[in-house]
């Protein structure tokens, strides 16, 4: 029986609750020094229910990771989809990245690789891919994917830090830097 004022959820909304009161519990703290009893509190479930749905701290993490980057590829998707070229498109998902890390920063510094994420290689690996192949899948885009994320996830976290320039100069000049490189990549790449 279901206790008065409680609703029952399926798995689904259960485990994206569990996820979405564990970012909001890791937000401004290193995930390791947080506990599942905490994390179950915020969620209003039990210590046990977390530990069934996600097996352990990596498993959790894991799904709050994927969460904050699935968030970021589809705010990033959307600005692209009806780009002309591909200056214009890079414009879009600097302003799309700098969008969400707005909206919210713990969030993004999730998706972007703060540390405690960035013990899970294989989903950053499978990230890369992703983007490699949305710059047309040449040998070189993996390298390029990389080099990109790279640039603007410190240049977007710098700015959440200190915000030394206005939003739109910000997007501006990271994408004249990106575009200048990609510029002398030839456009099948």
């Amino acid at each position: 029986m279901i206790p008065p004022g409680r609703t029952r959820l399926n798995r689904t909304e259960r485990r994206e609750q569990i996820v979405a009161a564990a970012a909001s519990v890791f937000a401004g703290r290193d995930p390791a020094g947080v506990t599942f009893e905490e994390i179950a509190d915020a969620a209003g479930v039990s210590r046990a229910l977390v530990y069934n749905y996600f097996g352990d701290r990596n498993g959790l993490l894991e799904a709050v990771y994927r969460r904050a980057v699935s968030e970021l590829g589809a705010r990033v998707t959307a600005a692209v989809v009806s780009a002309d070229d591909r200056r214009n498109a890079l414009r879009r998902a600097v302003e799309a990245h700098l969008a969400y890390a707005r909206s919210d920063p713990a969030g993004y510094r999730y998706a972007s690789g703060e540390a405690a994420f960035a013990q899970l290689p294989r989903l950053h690996a499978d990230r890369v891919q992703a983007t490699a192949r949305s710059l047309g899948g040449a040998p070189e885009s993996e390298v390029l994917a990389t080099a990109v994320l790279a640039v603007v996830h410190a240049s977007v976290l710098q700015w959440l830090e200190r915000p030394t320039l206005p939003e739109d100069r910000f997007v501006e000049v990271l994408t004249e830097f990106l575009g200048g490189g990609l510029g002398a990549v030839p456009a099948t790449v």
